[in-house]
């Protein structure tokens, strides 16, 4: 570095320039760039090289200190990851070496070209990652400078030349890469759409850019966003990458969102699906700052390409046809995972014996796809209003959780589907208690409904499963439910005489009570558990064919 760069702030005062700095850039950056401790603070003593790339980085800043906040990030990412001070590697990389730093990126299999390329734009990007984000919500997306012409031809015919990311490209996998010139690989796209419903024109210029932003929004979901970890996902993200392209499947993070819980006294959950995280400061990389969000789960989930076909080239040969192709497996997908979340909202809820009517809300989703660098997310704006009590979760109930977890997850039986569904929207989503009675009394019946007299059937079961041994308080217990189900019977057959507003809200707090104890019951009953439907269910109850426990 020339002293010239350091004409605007004397070298002897570059201290001063820290608070400026750490605020635009944020302290990690600054930590890497400059080769600091983990301990750096404010009154360390700097190099001199360490000095000069300060003044750089001041210099950066002040360049685009004019601009809105979203803009100046983008464009202090630009200074860092563009190739000025050496054609071989970018700014960032540059100063961070000049620092006395070092960027060991891993070993690569002999003869993977993809990889190798692959692992020196990434390390090249990572500072950037770094960098402060503003609030703002397109923010979320990601950024890479790509190198020279040279380097990019090297890359796009590497990638060609692979023998499972070409089918990522069909009209292309025949023609010979080398015979491709700068233009015409730039022109190399198809259309391709994966089962989450991602997905439209895909383009072989920008895969490097998808494959680097997405590895890094996959390290901060998995909780660590180290240069290690990130070269580590990069590499993970690139062997998802081949298989999907090859047609198989990759199992990838998806990011749950809830509101409606606390975690207390432990900042991670290790479930048998995946792991409940509390939100970090790093999230906001996929996480939108309008979104209330109070703890993430995240599942590993399979994914792979719906459809792929070549790209349209003109408004004759439309992609209508293979979009349309694509929606049944948009669907199955996520069925798939909506049962997924029901299981796991369920076994929260199951897991918590102080209250029946505790629920947590899914507010946020995001699927990290490899091959996409943005992320593609859902949300609800603001805090959704739920009449549920807010799921505690502390130390002391790690163990219960993870029970309840891997009971639902693998025990839960498609016919109490919709049960399951009724429980969960009784407690969460309904606002109106007679929706919530409506509900609560529609999980009896997924359990045990039969005709005729099917209110002698479901709620004599109900009584035998939460009463097995005591006749008296089986006795009252039916009469009570009886009651309950008249409520919800003249409600929805539409009886002269209403039940009165106060009946409604009791009954259907009652009802969802004896919902949510019974789906438990049912837990400690396999057999029951496993019945075919739900008038087998209620006949092995009611004629004794299985020991209720």
């Amino acid at each position: 570095m020339s002293e010239d760069s350091a004409s605007k702030v004397q070298k002897d005062n570059v201290a001063k320039l820290i608070p400026a700095l750490e605020e635009a850039y944020g302290p990690r950056f600054l930590q890497y760039v400059l080769a600091l401790s983990d301990s750096w603070d404010a009154g360390v003593t700097f190099s001199e090289t360490q000095a000069e790339a300060m003044v750089v980085l001041h210099n950066w800043l002040h360049a685009v200190q004019s601009l809105d906040a979203s803009n100046r990030w983008m464009n202090l990412a630009s200074f860092a990851t563009a190739r000025l001070m050496d054609a071989g590697k970018s700014n960032a990389s540059a100063l961070r070496e000049a620092c006395g730093g070092e960027i060991e990126t891993p070993p690569c299999a002999e003869g993977d070209e993809v990889h190798r390329v692959l692992s020196g734009y990434a390390a090249d990007a990572y500072p950037a990652f770094l960098i402060n984000r503003p609030d703002e919500d397109w923010a979320m997306g990601g950024f890479f400078c790509h190198p020279g012409e040279r380097e990019s031809v090297e890359f796009y015919r590497s990638v060609l030349k692979d023998a499972q990311l070409r089918y990522l490209f069909p009209e292309h996998v025949d023609q010979d890469p080398d015979e491709l010139d700068y233009g015409a690989l730039r022109r190399v796209d198809s259309l391709v759409y994966f089962d989450p419903g991602q997905g439209g024109s895909y383009s072989l210029p920008f895969l490097a850019s998808h494959l680097v932003n997405s590895a890094y929004k996959r390290c901060v979901v998995m909780g660590d966003d180290s240069f290690a970890a990130y070269m580590d996902a990069v590499k993970r993200n690139l062997a998802d990458a081949r298989a999907i392209a090859a047609g198989r499947t990759a199992r990838v993070p998806v990011v749950l969102g809830f509101s409606n819980i606390s975690i207390s006294g432990v900042d991670r959950i290790e479930l048998p699906t995946g792991f409940l995280r509390k939100v970090e400061a790093s999230d906001s990389c996929f996480l939108p700052s309008r979104v209330s969000v109070d703890a993430l789960l995240v599942l590993d989930t399979p994914v792979r390409i719906a459809v792929k076909a070549k790209h349209p080239k003109n408004d004759e040969d439309r992609g209508d046809e293979v979009w349309d192709r694509a929606q049944k497996s948009f669907q199955e997908w996520h069925n798939s995972l909506q049962w997924q979340v029901d299981c796991h909202r369920l076994a929260l809820m199951l897991a918590n014996s102080n209250t029946h009517r505790s629920g947590v809300i899914q507010v946020f989703q995001v699927v990290v796809n490899p091959l996409l660098g943005s992320a593609s997310a859902w949300w609800n704006d603001g805090r959704v209003h739920t009449p549920a009590a807010e799921v505690g979760v502390d130390a002391g109930k790690v163990e219960d959780i993870r029970g309840w977890v891997e009971d639902v997850t693998v025990r839960h039986p498609r016919t109490l589907r919709v049960a399951m569904r009724r429980i969960l929207s009784a407690a969460s989503t309904r606002t109106d208690p007679v929706d919530s009675l409506v509900d609560a009394v529609l999980a009896w019946e997924n359990m045990f409904s039969d005709s005729p007299e099917t209110s002698l059937r479901v709620c004599g079961s109900l009584a035998l499963l939460l009463e097995p041994s005591d006749r008296d308080k089986r006795r009252d217990l039916v009469r009570e439910l009886t009651g309950i189900y008249s409520t919800r019977s003249a409600i929805i057959h539409g009886n002269v005489k209403e039940p009165s507003v106060e009946t409604v809200s009791v009954d259907g707090d009652r009802a969802l009570e004896v919902a949510v104890e019974a789906m438990r019951r049912l837990y400690k009953n396999p057999e029951l558990l496993r019945s075919q439907n739900a008038s087998t269910r209620g006949r092995d109850v009611l004629l004794g064919l299985i020991d209720v426990l």
